[in-house]
């Protein structure tokens, strides 16, 4: 390789960190906000460099070879230290020894783990009350006091709190990548989507069925998870947000259903948002939300 280390191939090393981080392109490209194609040229153009392979790709999954895990042994602990001064400008750690803290199944798979180990990391004496439950249900909680903050998604019903965004989602239609993604496959299987809470559906996911003309699902659920295992099986589509059907790489999202109007740039996208007591620390709130919001994105 060229002796002339500079900023671009130092991109590349990242980009190779990255992937193997992640176990795939396209879960990397998802993280880096770039196509897998970007992914695939950029580990294309580091090889060339250093003249040899160094992902080993595999239906969809990827190792490294011994030359990568050679190579990162003396580049990690660089890119370890970039991500700590991520930190110094970021929320201060307030004095808690106790945190009640909400969210829903899918996203609680998610960032539960690693929100955890954050938490006992920056507050080693810290007691963590957790709810998991619907959006509905999470806010009736912290309406009683019985939570003090939560995570869930954009809602018609939050001038009473304190609210910090802090990710996006986006709605789709999701098949098993085993199957045909065709209109003709979703018409023989039916779909399956959320079901109603007491307040209806979140006014995205409501214009997201209505312009997909998605209007006689063949299953209701109150999880996604149950939607997403049904998905994987073969036996329905399901609409499910993106977060939760790229966790694998055991479902594709159909793209050739049409809207039924112009076709609607933003469809189906959506905020995650940290809600609390407005009578709540606000420092609790914002650090929860700063610690979410870096696991998120």
């Amino acid at each position: 390789m060229s002796r002339d280390f500079n900023v671009d191939q130092i991109k590349k090393l990242w980009t190779l960190d990255l992937v193997l981080s992640h176990g795939s392109l396209k879960h990397a490209a998802l993280k880096a906000k770039v196509t897998p194609s970007a992914i695939s040229q950029t580990i294309t153009s580091l090889e060339q460099s250093f003249g040899r392979p160094l992902l080993i790709r595999d239906k969809g999954s990827v190792r490294p070879t011994p030359d990568a895990i050679a190579i990162l042994k003396i580049v990690k602990p660089a890119f370890e230290a970039f991500d700590k001064l991520k930190d110094i400008n970021g929320e201060p750690v307030p004095e808690l020894s106790w945190i009640n803290f909400g969210t829903y199944e899918s996203i609680a798979i998610n960032i539960l783990p690693g929100l955890i180990s954050s938490f006992k990391l920056k507050l080693p004496n810290l007691r963590l009350g957790l709810k998991i439950s619907r959006t509905s249900n999470l806010l009736t909680m912290l309406r009683k006091g019985e939570l003090c903050s939560a995570l869930i998604t954009e809602n018609d019903n939050l001038d009473r709190f304190y609210s910090i965004d802090v990710a996006e989602d986006r709605l789709g239609l999701y098949i098993s990548r085993s199957l045909p993604a065709t209109l003709t496959t979703i018409e023989r299987l039916g779909f399956g989507t959320l079901e109603p809470g007491r307040d209806g559906l979140p006014r995205y996911f409501s214009k997201f069925l209505k312009n997909l003309k998605l209007d006689k699902p063949t299953i209701l659920s109150d999880s996604f998870e149950t939607l997403r295992a049904a998905t994987a099986s073969g036996s329905i589509a399901s609409v499910l947000p993106q977060r939760v059907a790229s966790r694998n790489e055991d479902l594709v999202e159909v793209t050739s259903l049409k809207s039924s109007k112009r076709a609607v740039k933003d469809l189906g996208l959506h905020r995650l948002v940290v809600v609390g007591q407005n009578n709540c620390d606000r420092e609790e709130i914002k650090f929860v939300a700063s610690e979410t919001s870096r696991l998120l994105n």
